[in-house]
C-alpha cells in the first residue's frame, strides 16, 4: 500500500489510458507500473512476460535459441495469455499451464534475451501484445506496459510515456536486494553487460521513446516514484 498516494477512480481520468514505462533492468519500472497499474485501478501488461514464456517453450522443447525460424515457428504456435484478477496479473499461462514461477528461474533469465532479439519472434510478440492491450483498455479503460521497447515500438500512440533510468551501482544493489546470496561485482558486471546488448541490439533497441518523461530513480525509492508518475500522469489529463 502506498501510504502518500491518492487512489483515483477511473472517473478522474479519461475513460482510454494507456501508459508505457520503458527502462533498464533494475531501474524499477516493473515495480513501479504494478503500483502505478494499482493506483489507477487499470491493468498492468507485462509484456516482457512473453518473452519469458518463448525462452520457456523454446528450452523445454530442446529448440536451438539462436534458430530464429524455429522460435519464430514455436511463437506462432504456442498459447501464452496473461491472466488477471482483483489485484491485477496473477498467472501467466503457457498452453493452459501456469508458468508464473518457471519463467522467474534464472535459467529462462539468462536466455531470454535470443528469443527477444529475433526479429520474427518480436513480430509475432508485438502483434500479441498489442491484441492484449486492446483487450484491456475494452475490460479496465486502460492499462500500464513495461519493458524496453513499450514506448518507441509496441505502443508508440501511448498517452503518457515514461523511461526510467538509474545508475548502474544502485541497479545492482537492488537485483542483490532481491537475492541476498548474489555477489554485487557479478551482478554490476551483468547489468553493464545487458545494459550495452540491450541498447545497440539492431532489433527495437532500448532507447528513450520520443515524448517520454524521464525519470532518474538513482535517489528515489519506489513510493517516491510512484508518486512522481502519479503526478505526471495528473497533469498530462
Amino acid at each position: 500500500m502506498l501510504l502518500a498516494l491518492h487512489y483515483w477512480s477511473k472517473m478522474e481520468y479519461k475513460s482510454r489510458m494507456i501508459i508505457t514505462i520503458d527502462g533498464p533492468a533494475g531501474s524499477g519500472k516493473s515495480t513501479a507500473a504494478k503500483k502505478l497499474a494499482k493506483a489507477l485501478d487499470i491493468a498492468h501488461l507485462d509484456t516482457g512476460a512473453t518473452y519469458r514464456a518463448v525462452t520457456l517453450a523454446a528450452l523445454r522443447a530442446g529448440i536451438d535459441l539462436e534458430d530464429e525460424s524455429a522460435l519464430t515457428d514455436l511463437a506462432g504456435k504456442i498459447d501464452i495469455r496473461l491472466e488477471y484478477g482483483q489485484g491485477g496479473q496473477v498467472r501467466v499461462m503457457l498452453d493452459g499451464k501456469d508458468v508464473s514461477r518457471e519463467i522467474r528461474t534464472a535459467d529462462v533469465s539468462d536466455n531470454s534475451h535470443y528469443v527477444a532479439c529475433l526479429t520474427g519472434v518480436r513480430d509475432v510478440l508485438v502483434a500479441m501484445q498489442r491484441r492484449m492491450g486492446g483487450e484491456l483498455v475494452g475490460e479496465s479503460g486502460g492499462f500500464v506496459a513495461e519493458g524496453r521497447d513499450q514506448g518507441s515500438v509496441v505502443f508508440p500512440d501511448a498517452d503518457v510515456k515514461f523511461y526510467l533510468d538509474a545508475s548502474c551501482e544502485v541497479r545492482a544493489r537492488r537485483r542483490c536486494d532481491e537475492m541476498p546470496d548474489a555477489d554485487y561485482e557479478q551482478v554490476l558486471r551483468a547489468i553493464r553487460t545487458r545494459d550495452e546488448r540491450d541498447s545497440t541490439r539492431a532489433v527495437a533497441p532500448l532507447i528513450k521513446p520520443d515524448g517520454a518523461v524521464v525519470i532518474d530513480t538513482t535517489d528515489m525509492n519506489i513510493e517516491e516514484v510512484t508518486a512522481e508518475l502519479l503526478r505526471q500522469v495528473r497533469s498530462a489529463q
